[in-house]
């Protein structure tokens, strides 16, 4: 084999090409550990100048390193010879290149969240929506990059919470321009339905600009989704269950369950705030029972708690009251009074100090006192 007599560093670009025909085929398990070791050692130390002339090759190969470790159950490994490959085929560092989705990835997988959130803008800068594009001719990225970037960035930003970010890629992720449907764009719309639920209560129409094609059919792929999602506009927890229990497996199957269970306790709180503007006064049992709300006296400290909503319970009486004013922000603007208050005190107390020991403001007071 000639690779072990090339340099890694001087020879950076013909042993990206030797790698790469390796990746090709399969390898035996001594074969598949040379491969591995290698490909970390050629990530780390590449000649960023050589690695640019060939970024199809290179990122070939850094892709078959990640899947590897990743059916290994290492994914963890992957991360920072990624992160090293990522930066040498950078042009600048805005650049988005086609090992962004495998870094991603990841980092997903060995929910390195906050590591992944770090190399979804340009220069950790949310203000700056996506990373820059550049020709694909000379950065080697295909519209499979593009999207599996989209994709699974938005799903690092949902183990992040930040949820409204999310919702910004997985609609780039189905919004491009198309021809034809593909899977990373029907996974995308999945998500998006479910994160607006989780974000607004209700899906937000796809924009007008969205291709013919995915407008007219990705519904057709998603109809238990759509289904879920009318589910959950009627305000019924009792029948959003129904519903996850019918299509549970196809939920599991995506690897949406866990957002799809998320969605429940977000329908109890929406339904709680909606009994908050419709009454001023209710009962701990009439809540439960409007609100078809188990151990409604746990939810309500909990929103009351995070702020959600304003009220107050009688231990007493078992009854909530729902003031028409925010008391909190009442109390707040009550303490800054206090607040306030406090400070011109100690700035009188002050003044008063500093003329008690002013010779010239206790001359004129003696004379005026003379003077009456």
């Amino acid at each position: 084999m000639i690779i072990p007599e090339l340099h890694l560093v001087h020879h950076s670009l013909p042993c990206a090409f030797f790698l790469e025909a390796m990746a090709s085929n399969d390898l035996s398990p001594e074969q598949q550990t040379f491969f591995v070791e290698t490909s970390r050692m050629l990530m780390l130390s590449a000649d960023a100048s050589q690695v640019q002339v060939c970024p199809t090759k290179f990122a070939a190969v850094c892709r078959k390193f990640k899947d590897v470790l990743v059916q290994r159950g290492l994914a963890r490994q992957a991360v920072l010879p990624l992160q090293s490959a990522v930066a040498k085929l950078q042009v600048d560092p805005s650049a988005l290149t086609p090992l962004h989705g495998d870094l991603l990835q990841a980092c997903l997988v060995s929910k390195f969240y906050r590591v992944g959130a770090d190399h979804l803008y340009p220069g950790n800068d949310a203000d700056q929506k996506n990373l820059v594009v550049g020709d694909p001719k000379v950065s080697g990225l295909t519209v499979r990059d593009f999207l599996l970037y989209c994709y699974y960035g938005g799903m690092i930003l949902v183990g992040e919470k930040r949820f409204e970010e999310s919702t910004d890629f997985f609609l780039k992720a189905f919004t491009v321009p198309a021809m034809a449907l593909s899977a990373i764009m029907i996974a995308s719309f999945k998500k998006y339905l479910l994160v607006c639920l989780l974000l607004h209560g209700v899906v937000t129409p796809i924009p007008e600009y969205t291709s013919q094609v995915v407008q007219r059919s990705i519904g057709a792929y998603c109809s238990e989704y759509l289904e879920f999602a009318k589910a959950y506009s009627t305000y019924e927890t009792q029948k959003l269950e129904e519903i996850l229990a019918k299509h549970e497996a196809i939920f599991s199957k995506d690897h949406n369950l866990g957002l799809v269970k998320q969605c429940l306790p977000s329908l109890r709180k929406r339904v709680v705030q909606r009994l908050t503007q419709t009454y001023l006064t209710l009962s701990l049992e009439d809540l439960s029972t409007k609100g078809q709300v188990a151990e409604a006296e746990a939810l309500l400290l909990r929103m009351i708690e995070s702020k959600e909503i304003v009220a107050k319970i009688s231990q007493k009486d078992q009854m909530v009251v729902f003031p028409d004013e925010d008391t909190s922000s009442l109390e707040t603007s009550l303490q800054h009074q206090i607040n306030r208050a406090i400070k011109l005190g100690a700035q009188v107390e002050e003044l008063d100090e500093s003329l008690m020991v002013n010779r010239v403001f206790l001359q004129n007071t003696a004379i005026r006192g003379e003077q009456v």
